[in-house]
């Protein structure tokens, strides 16, 4: 159609179209397919939402965030992260990740410039640099979905300009080691590229420890938010911390493409950061179930150190479709790894879902990977 942009063919939703259609064709599904944690945001975060509506705190904000929450996230960032130069005027509040990738983009890539993204990866990665000119080299990580270091530095061309690393990772679960990111940290000061790092999964994190690359390597921008951590996905809230130079970039593309992030949720973020929830134990708890369980359907599992995810094979010959479907039809909804990866036969698993839904959905899989494999 001539109305139709051509940045739209980087795009491609049909695998969660499908996933979609699945559940509404289904009266009950099993869900395990969504990526967010199963609490509803606490009911501190709540009323402060509520008390600034009833102070009338519905007005426009700054573009890059109230003060106070920048103050708030810069100070968590110092003594959480050891982000030592974290201010109030280097970070940036936006309207949940996604659109800060987006914004991210428009600020340092122009066409024909390089980023290199691990292979799996969160979509809009690629298709949001895709769509504004830039070309995405991926960077194969199996069969331990560990970054490899020797093909990330021979992918670097004249035109790259970042490395995107996701740790506690989406959708493998893959946590990387302080050993690896000071490595990634010297390949992009060899090189002089910025590191983009999402870690909006940093509080799920079952073996080592989270660890920030922007604690040492100043180049980095840091991306992270309130949805997992506090159970606010709706709320659409995030923030970057990196360079001034490029938070100003920023902070002037929002200004002209979201104005500002909702103050209401502003004020009920600012209230998050003065508790933090205590869920990595039960997490840590429904990640082992579902590992050791995997394993005794015959999975050869991978990651899973972090985030709440499983990304594990298909069982025989099977496409990531066709079983994604063959379980569909048991009720049970996981999503295709064609979604998150060139790679195929892969799929992805989400223990953010409730106790008993996860356990009757390790129940479904294990019965149909056992029919599977008796037909192998």
């Amino acid at each position: 159609m001539k109305f139709i942009a051509q940045r739209l063919k980087y795009f491609d939703s049909s695998d969660f179209r499908e996933v979609f259609d699945q559940k509404t064709k289904l009266p009950h599904p099993i869900d395990l397919s969504v990526g967010e944690p199963e609490e509803s945001t606490t009911d501190y975060i709540k009323e402060a939402g509520i008390h600034a509506i009833r102070e009338n705190k519905t007005k426009y904000t700054p573009a890059n965030g109230i003060p106070e929450l920048r103050a708030a996230i810069a100070k968590k960032l110092r003594e959480e992260n050891s982000l030592a130069t974290a201010s109030e005027e280097n970070v940036t509040v936006v309207p949940g990740l996604t659109t800060g990738q987006l914004l991210i983009y428009m600020a340092i890539l122009d066409p024909g410039d390089e980023i290199l993204v691990m292979d799996p990866y969160y979509p809009p990665y690629n298709y949001l640099a895709s769509s504004i000119g830039a070309r995405v080299t991926l960077i194969p990580v199996l069969p331990d979905f560990q970054p490899n270091l020797l093909l990330i530095e021979a992918a670097i061309t004249s035109r790259t300009k970042a490395i995107v690393i996701n740790s506690p990772n989406n959708p493998t679960g893959a946590v990387y080691s302080e050993v690896t990111l000071h490595k990634i940290a010297q390949i992009a000061e060899k090189h002089n590229l910025l590191v983009i790092s999402d870690e909006i999964y940093e509080h799920f994190v079952y073996e080592g420890k989270h660890f920030s690359i922007g604690s040492i390597y100043p180049n980095t921008l840091t991306l992270n938010g309130f949805s997992k951590e506090f159970a606010m996905t709706g709320w659409r809230i995030g923030y970057i911390a990196g360079p001034q130079e490029i938070i100003n970039a920023i902070n002037e593309l929002q200004q002209y493409m979201v104005f500002a992030s909702s103050s209401i949720a502003q004020y009920a973020a600012l209230a998050a950061l003065t508790k933090r929830p205590d869920t990595n134990g039960r997490y840590a708890k429904k990640r082992d179930l579902v590992k050791e369980s995997l394993k005794k359907m015959g999975y050869d599992i991978h990651g899973m150190h972090g985030a709440f995810y499983s990304f594990f094979k298909a069982p025989g010959d099977l496409t990531d479709t066709d079983f994604v479907e063959k379980l569909a039809e048991h009720n049970l909804i996981l999503v295709p790894g064609r979604a998150f990866s060139q790679l195929r036969g892969f799929v992805r698993l989400s223990y953010g879902a409730p106790q008993d839904l996860l356990t009757e959905g390790l129940r479904v899989l294990s019965e149909v990977t056992a029919e599977l494999r008796k037909k192998d």
